[in-house]
């Protein structure tokens, strides 16, 4: 009989070992992890071998996210440790850890929200049982709708990301008024009523705007009471028309925009841009780190010195290099355009690199989650090819997706010499449980896919499960044994189901087995030799390609 303590070390090592391998542990690994660890059970194999296999049975019957919550219970070192070595140091600090991911409401998360700016911090809160904060970067009412918060929210509830705290800069308002009133009176701020055009000259040239010695000051009153139009003033940050940098030549703090706030109505014409917003929200949240892309580097410079002007430290800030992936690039008024003209689906179009895309085309959370602790917390840009989110995604998906044939742009040929039956094809070749599905077939009418046909015609090849057979319109039948040489192709016959294969470029029709009715909406399939897939639709049968 093993010892207690042995069982719990094999558990420990069978949920690691699974959470790595995208829920699927293996027992040779495993066994060597214990046998590392207590050397003298060498003389017990057999023993070992027995448990680890009963203990991997067990663990993977749970899904990934239920695997990591068990091994966090019994051993969240392990996770920590498999962090680590993923490009994730170490974080020193003293205090509350508290940090926050502020997405503008102009739209839902994307891929590129999700690598670095969204999952680093939360993963790290996590770590250091901290805070995660969801604030709403929602100062600029021109650009902003109601709708994409409430997406922001589903989002991360579809990823299994629940934020500590929701909050909006909107809510922030009448704090930033109170900052801004002591600037000014601190002689560290001015009134400005240069037209824009105008104050870009001052800038370019490193001359003073003759408003910087506050002459105008006492217009602040007519900005917070709304009696100033747009572009007719901007409270600036006096720092000084000679800096090397340009970004830092006494940039806005607040101007005034008349646009209806999805929020707060007409309520305010007064609005602080994202650095001022961002120190007054940090400094009253008590942030004790931002994680920030390198290319917002100068607004980190300019949040310094309003951080100095107003005599407060700032936060400790991580910045990170960009990801790019071969993505079409479309700014969000493009994408909202081309959605009201029906040339995308929607904000979920295959095309586009949102999460709620992504998981209609079956990407899984977890997969991007992997993702993102590979490629870490580096400074350095990484360009990364859609092969790298489909690995990850591949391993989670390889064993719940169940096969199926289809043939795409069907040809239809008869076989001379077979008989009228049916077949029975495993569900999933690696998982037996799931049981055999049953094709019936009609040699006087199967269908291959075009491509196939005129890739192989007048060859032997085998048609999957079924038969060999010199392939044309009118195929001869050559046998029914395994010929490993020969190149085997799928194939439909009757009954079938017209299909729609949607990709993110072009959009296929085809015909299915009779199985594939059975699948549920929603769930993640396997065509054979075509790819990965959800189904989106039942009537018709439509499948959102995921990748090959």
């Amino acid at each position: 009989m093993l010892e207690k303590e042995l069982k719990e070390l094999i558990l420990k090592f069978c949920l690691l070992n699974a959470v790595q391998h995208s829920g699927k542990a293996e027992e040779k690994a495993v066994l060597g992890k214990v046998l590392a660890e207590n050397p003298q059970f060498k003389t017990r194999i057999e023993e070992l071998r027995e448990e680890i296999t009963r203990t991997i049975q067990e663990v993977n019957r749970l899904g990934v996210e239920e695997q990591k919550k068990e091994l966090e219970s019994l051993a969240p070192e392990l996770l920590e440790k498999k962090a680590e070595k993923q490009g994730l140091p170490e974080l020193k600090f003293k205090g509350k850890f508290i940090t926050r991911f502020a997405p503008s409401p102009t739209g839902p998360l994307n891929i590129f929200h999700f690598l670095r700016p969204l999952y680093i911090p939360y993963w790290y809160a996590r770590k250091y049982n901290g805070t995660w904060i969801l604030r709403f970067d929602d100062t600029d009412p021109r650009n902003i709708e109601k709708r994409f918060n409430e997406w922001i929210l589903e989002d991360l509830k579809n990823f299994g990301i629940k934020p500590d705290k929701i909050i909006y800069q909107s809510d922030f308002l009448e704090e930033c008024y109170e900052y801004a009133e002591r600037l000014i009176q601190g002689g560290n701020a001015y009134i400005c009523l240069c037209p824009a055009e105008k104050f870009r000259e001052y800038k370019q040239e490193k001359r003073d705007c003759p408003c910087r010695d506050g002459k105008y000051n006492e217009k602040w009153q007519e900005m917070l009471e709304g009696k100033l139009e747009e572009g007719q003033a901007v409270l600036r940050l006096k720092t000084g028309m000679q800096e090397a940098n340009p970004a830092l030549r006494d940039p806005p703090l607040l101007r005034v925009i008349k646009a209806e706030h999805p929020r707060k109505g007409k309520r305010y014409s007064l609005w602080p841009v994202y650095n001022f917003a961002c120190v007054i929200c940090d400094h009253l949240e008590k942030i004790s780190h931002v994680f920030r892309g390198k290319e917002h580097e100068h607004n980190t410079q300019i949040q310094s010195r309003i951080y100095s002007a107003l005599g407060w430290k700032g936060p400790e800030v991580i910045n990170f290099g960009m990801i790019y992936l071969p993505v079409e690039k479309m700014h969000t008024r493009d994408i909202k355009k081309a959605i009201q003209e029906g040339r995308l689906r929607g904000w979920d179009d295959p095309s586009l690199p949102t999460l709620r895309a992504l998981l209609r085309r079956g990407f899984q959370p977890e997969a991007l989650k992997e993702l993102a602790l590979k490629i870490g917390l580096t400074k350095t840009d990484i360009k990364l090819g859609w092969e790298n989110a489909e690995a990850f995604n591949r391993k989670i998906i390889d064993r719940i997706a169940n096969r199926y044939f289809a043939v795409i742009d069907p040809v239809k040929i008869k076989i001379k010499g077979l008989e009228k039956g049916k077949v029975k094809l495993k569900r999933h070749p690696d998982v037996p449980e799931r049981g055999e599905r049953e094709i019936p077939y009609d040699p006087e009418r199967i269908w291959v896919s075009r491509e196939d046909f005129e890739k192989f015609r007048g060859r032997e090849i085998r048609l999957i499960g079924l038969c060999n057979l010199k392939l044309d319109l009118e195929a001869e039948f050559t046998g029914t044994e395994l010929r490993p040489h020969l190149k085997k192709i799928q194939w439909v016959s009757e009954p079938h189901h017209p299909i729609r294969l949607v990709k993110p470029k072009e959009e296929l029709e085809g015909l299915g087995e009779p199985e594939l009715k059975r699948a549920e909406l929603g769930e993640v399939i396997q065509l054979e030799r075509i790819g990965f897939g959800r189904i989106d639709s039942k009537e018709p049968l439509v499948i959102f390609w995921a990748h090959p």
